[in-house]
């Protein structure tokens, strides 16, 4: 029909090498959500796939890339250097047993935290050392039209906010909350 499809393979996993140039037209360094719409680190994404992608945002130093998922382990597998500071590695943690995942973050870049959604209380005061090695956190709460749904108690936000302060770092609250 000549129309763009957005999901052209359904919900396969696909990589879109024909996007693999639009940072290159960013005239100015840009913020890239790194696959924003997916894991790109999840163990169905083959490791060709990620080399890929690496390349590319290595090869463009100008922008800052921000990568999200909740296989930190795999980062590490990818060569990437050490004070890369355009280099943002995250997890994503929804409840206390997840704040391993934030020890999985590659040393030596920007990590950050994606709490979101915020399904109880994590205890960031028993988990300090975590939070210290964090260069941002991000809160939000659960959103969509689910029944049931978790809304995150201002006490949860608030201690994690005062953690975060204490240690300098800065905090994005979602507008879910």
């Amino acid at each position: 029909t000549g129309n763009i499809l957005a999901y052209p393979f359904g919900f396969e996993p696909t990589l879109h090498r024909y996007r693999m140039y639009k940072p290159r037209l960013l005239k100015m360094g840009a913020n890239i959500f790194v696959g924003a719409m997916t894991d790109m680190f999840g163990r169905w994404v083959p490791d060709s796939w990620i080399h890929e992608v690496m390349s590319v945002c290595m090869g463009l130093p100008i922008h800052n890339y921000l990568f999200l998922t909740k296989n930190p382990q795999r980062y590490g597998k990818y060569g990437v250097p050490t004070g890369a500071e355009n280099l943002w590695f995250g997890t994503t943690v929804t409840r206390e047993m997840e704040i391993i995942r934030m020890r999985s973050l590659p040393e030596g870049c920007r990590k950050f935290v994606s709490i979101e959604p915020l399904l109880e209380d994590i205890r960031p005061e028993e988990n300090v050392l975590d939070f210290k090695s964090m260069d941002w956190v991000i809160i939000g709460a659960e959103t969509g039209r689910n029944r049931g749904k978790t809304v995150p108690q201002p006490d949860w936000v608030r201690k994690i906010v005062l953690v975060a302060d204490e240690e300098g770092i800065p905090v994005f609250m979602k507008d879910s909350l």
